[in-house]
């Protein structure tokens, strides 16, 4: 199940304008589009263990008519990183389901240790942690640990930069950034509150006007995160059984659905789709990040109503 990465780094740097709902321009019809997936907290339920659905929720997603060729996971991919049976069960669920794609993945809360280095070919980084970048088609993937941002540590804020300042960063048409934490919760849990708002003091910096998307997950919910003016937009996604949270009353969340739930994101020269979906393969929610002309435009397909 191990996958390989070729690491290049990348940047783009532009100008943000925002719409309203409408009906955006998309990447679908761009020559040589590159989609791939996005699901996060994988973990089932611990009081069955079953991981079944999660290769089911796979199947599904790799059955999508836009053939990606990447699943990226946003950490807690199972309940108990420390057991082995638990990470068997994960990989039996998806057994011959995703052999023919490149699988990359951040470290949660639940399953960072020892064995999460087993699962997955991490690449040699100078960061401390599971911080690691790769490119794969046109976007360029910036891999962090969030387990770690929680304390602020400067040096990790640096090395951010510095992989957005490399000038190989300029080869690739999009750059995502990808945690477990989210930078704005959608949840009114202190602890994830306080978590969020020193990563945000300490690499919003590093970050903002630099990248284009920003995956997260943790709160176990689907939500979508308006712009609030800093270059990219913050998503979430939760892919397992366990209990969705249920969303505060928080100004920046556009939209909000419950787990388990996926994402297809197809990357075009100039359009960044993305497209969540529900565990019956039905849209949730949609928007596209347009670049024309120096410019970056952000168009939600349409405006759904918080749950």
């Amino acid at each position: 199940m191990k996958k390989a990465f070729v690491i290049i780094i990348c940047m783009w740097l532009a100008a943000l304008c925002i719409t309203g709902c409408g009906a955006p321009a998309s990447a679908k019809d761009a020559e040589e589009a590159f989609s791939f997936i996005y699901m996060s907290d994988t973990q089932a339920d611990p009081g069955v263990g079953d991981y079944t659905a999660v290769g089911e929720l796979l199947d599904k997603a790799l059955a999508h008519e836009s053939a990606p060729r990447l699943i990226v996971l946003g950490g807690d991919s199972v309940n108990d990183g420390s057991s082995a049976a638990e990470w068997a069960d994960f990989w039996a669920a998806s057994d011959g389901i995703t052999d023919d794609v490149t699988i990359a993945a951040v470290a949660g809360n639940h399953d960072s240790g020892p064995l999460l280095a087993e699962q997955f070919d991490y690449p040699e980084t100078t960061a401390e942690g599971y911080f690691y970048t790769f490119t794969e088609g046109n976007v360029f993937f910036l891999m962090l640990d969030s387990n770690i941002m929680g304390g602020g540590n400067r040096d990790h804020a640096l090395w951010i930069e510095e992989q957005l300042a490399s000038e190989s960063a300029k080869n690739a048409d999009w750059r995502i950034a990808v945690a477990h934490h989210p930078l704005w919760p959608v949840a009114d849990i202190p602890k994830d509150i306080q978590r969020a708002q020193t990563m945000r003091d300490v690499y919003l910096p590093s970050m903002e006007g630099k990248i284009d998307l920003f995956l997260c997950g943790h709160q176990h919910s689907y939500a979508r995160a308006t712009d609030m003016g800093i270059g990219f937009i913050q998503i979430m996604a939760a892919s397992g059984a366990k209990g969705s949270y249920k969303a505060g009353d928080m100004e920046y969340i556009i939209t909000t659905a419950e787990a388990p739930n996926y994402l297809i994101i197809e990357a075009g020269a100039k359009a960044l789709d993305i497209t969540s979906f529900d565990s019956a393969g039905s849209e949730l929610d949609g928007v596209s990040v347009i670049k024309e002309a120096g410019r970056k435009e952000i168009s939600g397909r349409p405006c759904y109503r918080k749950l």
